[in-house]
């Protein structure tokens, strides 16, 4: 897969999406062959995107008091004083899909477990180690934030396929291009056999049909 062959499906894909009065989200589906998921297990990678993405993740950190200062490039900050006050699931449920990822302070983890886990766990919002996302006391929480805030997080569980956002419809075909091949490489890269277990890979935008690359 070149950039070439990728900037040429973009280009389609553009001709197919219709106008809304919103940003439309461009998608990247890989679809995987010659791998059973059942024996794999879970594949998980978090990728960050070498030309980033126009609307950015949002960021929660789930911290101690201590570490109040040092928080303050996240969106939000819930110090553990006020865990207790998270007691309604409808408010934490809310909270887990606002919010793209959560950063935890390492010694909170059991307390965020027993009060957000049955609701973040679900749908994949419990910090993770592997995003850098679990951080000592006192960190400061702004390098971690920066590049979070372009990360995308590509899982495959049951299904043998990735989808995530790369990107949105007004970045240039290069900056899409970019973030396409350093997904697709990263995933090669996640896979038993490599190249050998990928296989069809589209493009499609929010509201468009899938085109193949």
């Amino acid at each position: 897969m070149d950039e070439q062959s990728i900037k040429k499906s973009l280009t389609e894909l553009r001709k197919i999406t219709s106008k809304r009065n919103f940003s439309q989200s461009i998608d990247i589906i890989i679809t995987l062959k010659d791998i059973d998921m059942n024996k794999q297990g879970k594949i998980e990678e978090f990728v960050r995107l070498p030309s980033g993405k126009t609307k950015k993740a949002k960021i929660c950190a789930l911290v101690g008091n201590e570490s109040e200062a040092g928080a303050k490039a996240a969106d939000k900050v819930i110090l553990s004083s006020n865990f207790e006050k998270w007691k309604k699931p409808r408010e934490i449920k809310k909270l887990a899909r606002e919010f793209d990822y959560f950063i935890a302070q390492a010694d909170m983890m059991p307390q965020i477990a027993q009060v957000f886990g049955r609701y973040f766990g679900p749908i994949n919002r419990m910090p993770s180690p592997r995003a850098g996302a679990i951080v000592p006391p006192k960190a400061n929480l702004e390098p971690i934030v920066t590049k979070l805030r372009d990360t995308v997080r590509l899982v495959a569980n049951k299904a043998p396929v990735f989808q995530c956002s790369i990107g949105y419809e007004d970045q240039k075909d290069e900056e899409l291009a970019a973030n396409i091949i350093k997904v697709v490489g990263a995933v090669e890269h996640a896979l038993p056999n490599g190249r050998n277990n990928l296989g069809k890979v589209y493009v499609k935008s929010t509201m468009s049909k899938k085109v193949n690359i």
